[in-house]
């Protein structure tokens, strides 16, 4: 059955912190990650809890109260599992704590979509010190900044189209099956971190993807649907299973191109390793007249006596 974990960190844990170590009980801030956190546990799920103390008091206090801890009750520990409540100190937000700065240039790119799904969804339990309520409200969807939202989503298609998918076309040629399966699995997440990126919402960790994915307000099921033919469909039917994933990969493009999510390419066009490869090396989402700079470089490639296919040479250096 599910953790019920207010319940036990009512009834077990914070009574046990209040008398072993008084001195922190009005400043801990928790927060309960994995699937209790979602609130999707079940009966092989293990409590994993994290305790947060301002880095002055987690190194007078944090070692003390984690051997505490150690030895609380483990009644929501299931076989072969354990529960889990570390302490932390607040620094170990890493880059995430600079959200809590109240600055312009904040690491939006330092921090991975995984931990800001962390941050939005994760069951807090306490906040005195409003550590999470601040964090959720500057790391919000909406204030993503735009151009990321179309950095990631070019980059994880051309990542698809080019790297995971072609090896997988290599290996089904090849009728090398087993590596196929192997490399499977990251086309299927990579399938769904577009979805969730095309609705520009956070996703959370692997085991969770499928969970996540069902909730998005767009594309969820007719993707989920296609999902389902790549791996029901028969293990020695390889070519089928490629074909699916090229018909999910189309029904993105057609997506994006109709609700004009990256008017900064041709998300259409047949050529599609010129348009991807050049509109990421010119950071086309930060600069919509992106191509002007491979016009000039052609120009230059063809002042120099050369054919325009060697103006590559020229794009190398940014100051031509």
């Amino acid at each position: 059955m599910p953790i019920d974990i207010k319940s036990y960190f009512e009834k077990n844990v914070i009574p046990l912190i209040a008398l072993e170590c008084p001195e922190v009980i009005s400043e801990i801030s928790i927060q309960i990650p994995g699937s209790a956190g979602l609130g999707i546990d079940d009966e092989f799920s293990d409590l994993d809890a994290v305790i947060y103390l301002d880095d002055p008091l987690w190194e007078t206090y944090g070692g003390r109260l984690q051997l505490v801890l150690e030895h609380s009750p483990q009644q929501f520990a299931p076989c072969k599992y354990h529960a889990d409540v570390c302490v932390w100190p607040l620094s170990w937000l890493g880059k995430r704590r600079e959200f809590l700065e109240d600055k312009l240039d904040l690491p939006w790119e330092e921090v991975t979509l995984e931990e800001f799904f962390e941050i939005q969804e994760n069951l807090v339990l306490r906040d005195p010190h409003c550590i999470f309520r601040r964090l959720r409200e500057s790391t919000a969807p909406d204030r993503y900044p735009d151009w990321l939202w179309k950095k990631r989503l070019l980059l994880e298609i051309k990542k698809l189209i080019f790297d995971d998918l072609r090896e997988l076309e290599m290996a089904v040629i090849r009728d090398q099956i087993l590596e196929a399966n192997i490399i499977l699995g990251p086309v299927l997440e990579d399938l769904l971190h577009i979805g969730f990126i095309i609705n520009r919402r956070y996703y959370p960790w692997r085991k969770h993807l499928k969970w996540a994915f069902e909730k998005l307000p767009a594309i969820a099921s007719d993707v989920l649907s296609d999902m389902d033919k790549i791996i029901s469909s028969s293990s020695s039917d390889w070519h089928e299973k490629v074909e699916s994933i090229k018909a999910i990969i189309n029904y993105y493009k057609e997506y994006i191109a109709e609700n004009n999510l990256l008017p900064e390419i041709d998300i259409l066009t047949t050529d599609t390793d010129y348009e991807f490869t050049w509109a990421e090396r010119c950071e086309a989402w930060s600069d919509p007249n992106w191509r002007d700079w491979v016009v000039r470089c052609k120009q230059k490639a063809k002042e120099a006596g050369y054919n325009e296919s060697n103006f590559w040479i020229w794009s190398l250096w940014r100051h031509v």
